[in-house]
């Protein structure tokens, strides 16, 4: 994948990757309030849609080096989503 376009697809994975944070964030600050469930949601999709696009991008790298270098960079950022979003949902007895 050429540099500038690996570059900008990044950049958009980190703008996911900063809103299912926020989303989070939210869902965590209206805990015990009406808003909780909806808050869950919305911090849900956005981990799955910012989870998704990371996969597409790692998916779409036929260069080995290329994709050890966006797996080392941020493929802890994923999994530290996958298991935050798992703690606000186990911790609070909402399944989907």
């Amino acid at each position: 994948m050429a540099d500038d376009t690996l570059r900008r697809r990044m950049d958009d994975f980190q703008d996911l990757f900063s809103e299912a944070r926020l989303d989070m964030e939210d869902a965590r600050d209206s805990d015990g309030t009406t808003y909780f469930a909806e808050d869950l949601d919305a911090a849900q999709e956005s981990v799955d849609t910012a989870v998704a696009a990371f996969s597409e991008i790692i998916q779409d790298l036929d260069d080995i080096d290329q994709k050890n270098s966006v797996l080392r960079s941020n493929g802890l950022k994923v999994e530290q989503l996958k298991g935050e979003i798992k703690l606000i949902i186990d911790g609070h007895g909402h399944h989907h």
